[in-house]
């Protein structure tokens, strides 16, 4: 950088000291300087979403990415900001740079790794990983961040080897532990107890990673045939990870009774364009078989596995000009009541149409979707909404004993977890109502019992011809970005039926109130 540069860019940040209209004005003033250009929109986006102006940050970092940039940070930095406003597209086309791929720092390959992996691109995460090390980068994360990605693109020995190595380092790095014990089912011979209540023992219970050796013990003396002892750790994993995080029902409870007060509804469902891909939403609650459902349809050749995506919220972010995180809420929901549903479908297209990759269908599977089904329905005529669900019990505890990251805070509580099952259900009953013939329901029960009716049925709601790859004889294979990712290389089978009643007798809190009689 010349140094007039690096003295114009120190005035702007001492001039920024001055409160945000002088750093605003200092920061502008550099858009005319080619050299300092993209860091000035940077910060002129970074202003923006202090103020919440979330349309004009988006603005900037697209701007920002249509300049040349030579430094390797500075992009990195530039697809952060992208993929934190939701541009996937723009944010992969600055890690796809040449400068970025030529660079010779194994930070810089490790840092868009990890990003990859954040957005679940697996695949793409794993060539840079992998990369970092071979540039001699030696970091236990980084070796578990290969693990991981490893594990979700089903290279699970090569997994499992990268986890021992980063166990080698550090015998007490729980995630690599709690992800061993989900690589495979554990017998007799073979399972990591002993590790585990080693490391959990030299940690204590107020350690951030004891709710995941608890999670991993239930889950191997559980395939161990251990429930007594199992279920001490999932409750005790629980209780743990309740008071790790901050979950206000009543809000939730908020943001489900204004979702059925929005004005949309009764709006017919409309023939793809020709030559323009549709998408198809798979929602439920989580663990509730969408998974396997993502898995064959994505067998089809007209359609493509696009993964759970955000873009529907985000998009809707960007509509209403609110900020917020990655899952509506109640505020998001009473501004979405004024917007156009016609520019929201415009835009989810625009965001996500590139990932069918030539396909006429595209697979949008994040199963929280089912809060926005209504809204899906009303800007999407042409898309396709299929429901999966699940016998309640079965579905509240595949989520009791599932440790999610920063999602479904509700799930480590049988009551809490009881009351958002009501909750999901009433409003998918309402969804029924205010848009008949939009949402195709799927039992997962009847799935796993005649995989081909089921199928044949949704591949018709979908406008998509029959075809036998969609039922396969195997397992999934590639990359499966979700936490089923084990589970759905295995051929269809019925044994995750009624698994909640090895524990039936813990689970009557749960089980009372989803047996509850509805009230008005």
């Amino acid at each position: 950088m010349q140094v007039q540069s690096i003295e114009a860019w120190r005035r702007a940040e001492a001039a920024a000291r001055n409160g945000a209209a002088a750093a605003r004005a200092a920061f502008a003033g550099l858009l005319a300087r080619p050299e300092l250009e993209l860091p000035a929109r940077l910060r002129l986006s970074a202003l923006d979403l202090g103020q919440g102006a979330l349309r004009d940050a988006t603005a900037q970092v697209l701007a920002a990415a249509r300049l040349p940039e030579s430094d390797p940070g500075l992009l990195l930095e530039l697809a952060r900001r992208l993929f934190d406003l939701g541009e996937v597209e723009a944010g992969l086309e600055c890690l796809r740079r040449p400068v970025v791929a030529a660079s010779r720092e194994p930070g810089v390959h490790a840092a868009a790794g990890r990003m990859l992996s954040d957005l679940s691109f697996y695949d793409l995460a794993l060539e840079r990983l992998e990369h970092a090390h071979r540039l001699g980068l030696r970091d236990l994360r980084l070796d578990y961040a290969i693990g991981l990605a490893r594990m979700y693109c089903g290279a699970l020995e090569p997994a499992e080897e990268a986890l021992e190595q980063c166990l080698r380092a550090d015998p007490d790095y729980l995630p690599a532990l709690r992800l061993l014990s989900t690589l495979r089912r554990q017998t007799p011979e073979r399972n990591h107890v002993d590790r585990l209540r080693a490391s959990l023992a030299r940690l204590g219970e107020g350690h951030a990673f004891a709710p995941l050796a608890h999670y991993a013990l239930f889950k191997e003396l559980d395939d161990l045939g251990d429930t007594a002892a199992a279920w001490q750790h999932l409750e005790q994993g629980m209780r743990t990870r309740r008071v790790q995080l901050a979950y206000d029902e009543q809000a939730e409870v908020e943001l489900f009774r204004v979702l059925q007060q929005l004005p949309f509804g009764d709006v017919p469902a409309a023939a793809p364009e020709p030559g323009t891909p549709a998408p198809v939403f798979v929602v439920g609650m989580p663990r509730s078989g969408t998974t396997l459902l993502e898995r064959m349809l994505a067998a089809h050749p007209a359609v493509a596995d696009a993964g759970e995506l955000r873009d529907f919220t985000c998009q809707l972010r960007w509509c209403t000009d609110r900020l917020g995180g990655p899952h509506p809420d109640a505020a998001l929901a009473r501004a979405a009541a004024g917007l156009d549903p016609r520019l929201l479908g415009a835009r989810y297209l625009e965001h996500t149409a590139w990932r069918a990759h030539g396909r006429d269908r595209y697979i949008d599977k994040l199963p929280a979707n089912f809060l926005v089904a209504g809204l899906i329905a009303a800007a999407l005529p042409q898309a396709r909404i299929v429901h999966m669900a699940r016998d309640p019990m079965d579905s509240c505890f595949s989520n009791l004993k599932a440790l999610f990251a920063d999602a479904y805070p509700h799930s480590y509580s049988q009551a809490e977890m009881a009351r958002h099952y009501l909750r999901y259900r009433a409003l998918m009953a309402h969804w029924d109502r205010r848009f008949p013939g939009r949402i195709l329901e799927v039992r997962y029960e009847a799935l796993v019992a005649d995989p081909e009716a089921e199928a044949r049925r949704v591949l018709a709601f979908c406008g998509l011809q029959w075809c036998d790859e969609v039922l396969g004889e195997g397992g999934r294979k590639g990359m499966v970005g979700t936490a089923s990712t084990v589970q759905v290389r295995e051929p269809i089978h019925r044994r995750y039926l009624g698994q909640w009643r090895r524990y039936a007798a813990k689970l009557m809190p749960m089980k009372a109130i989803l047996d509850a009689p509805e009230t008005e």
